[in-house]
């Protein structure tokens, strides 16, 4: 069986479609929901997980799959929810967090339904914990179906590791993917910082990256492990 990519939501990532996404038990519901498409049970589906575990991958397979288009806050509270839902197959709307205008993402969901069409939300947190004040709105976002992403496991952040640095063609022994992703937040966006950095600092020092080198650096150098 040929290798599987891995699903990177940052920076140097090969490609985002389904083929690239690497399956784990962390992620195997989620993928399962967007495969399923277009066979839903209900129009609108929230997909929510941490940072840097594969969401915004997902969240391109789907609208490769069903042609769905990406939606902006700016869109959900100013457009026209008909028109918007007609004029697109299916929609998606990542980084599902912002405050909206209430009513408007309500007539969104109304829109959605009464067109039989698909609507997939993603963010860090399940729509149906949002702070929402409209009652017809709490309960479309309570009735709704969630999937939820869990961060990567052992094997997955050693897998994802050794695909990075080999996308770089930085060749690294396994006693240092085993070194560094026990000491590295469990994040795919911190392997790719992680994996910047530490082949910036080799380039710039002319050293290997071994496990001295890497310790020296994580003890040395402040790595900003938050950015998205």
């Amino acid at each position: 069986m040929a290798p599987q990519q891995i699903p990177l939501e940052l920076g140097h990532r090969p490609a985002l479609g389904r083929a690239d996404f690497l399956i784990t038990e962390a992620n195997r519901e989620a993928v399962s929901w967007i495969d399923s498409w277009p066979n839903w049970p209900a129009p609108v589906v929230g997909l929510h997980g941490p940072s840097g575990c594969g969401k915004s991958h997902l969240a391109a397979v789907f609208s490769a799959k069903a042609n769905a288009y990406f939606l902006n806050v700016d869109e959900i509270e100013n457009a026209n929810p008909l028109s918007l839902v007609k004029a697109h197959a299916a929609l998606v709307w990542d980084g599902a967090e912002a405050i909206v205008n209430e009513p408007s993402l309500f007539h969104l969901f109304n829109a959605v339904r009464e067109l039989g069409k698909h609507f997939l939300i993603v963010g860090l947190t399940p729509p149906s914990r949002w702070p929402v004040k409209l009652p017809d709105l709490k309960s479309r976002l309570a009735g709704m179906p969630l999937v939820a992403m869990q961060a990567p496991d052992d094997a997955t952040m050693s897998a994802v590791l050794i695909k990075v640095f080999r996308d770089r063609q930085v060749d690294v022994g396994p006693d240092v993917i085993e070194f560094v992703h026990k000491r590295i937040p469990r994040t795919f966006s911190a392997i790719l910082t992680f994996v910047d950095f530490i082949d910036r600092e080799s380039l710039a020092k002319n050293r290997k990256i071994s496990v001295p080198f890497v310790r020296e650096v994580l003890n040395t150098k402040a790595i900003d492990f938050d950015q998205e």
